[in-house]
């Protein structure tokens, strides 16, 4: 139950910080928004690859409980992005 717990704080995390990156992203932006942006996608794949790694390692049990918890929360972080006058 822990890699369900997992993947959902690491799909709630990889979901803020793409709605962070994809809110900062301007037509004027300067050119250090590139590295930037590429950056923060190699660490969250990174991240989710480490995660889904470790608990595959561990049993193939908890490699589906982490990847169920992060496409949960993943999901979730979306509809509500894309919905926020649902939560109301």
């Amino acid at each position: 139950m822990i890699w369900f717990i997992f993947g959902i704080a690491t799909g709630i995390l990889n979901g803020l910080t793409l709605r962070w990156t994809v809110g900062r992203l301007r037509p004027e932006a300067s050119i250090i928004s590139v590295p930037l942006v590429m950056l923060g996608f190699v660490l969250r794949m990174g991240l989710t690859a480490a995660l889904l790694v470790l608990a595959s390692q561990h049993s193939l049990v908890s490699g589906m409980l982490s990847f169920a918890g992060l496409w949960l929360a993943r999901w979730t972080v979306i509809l509500v992005t894309a919905f926020p006058h649902l939560l109301v």
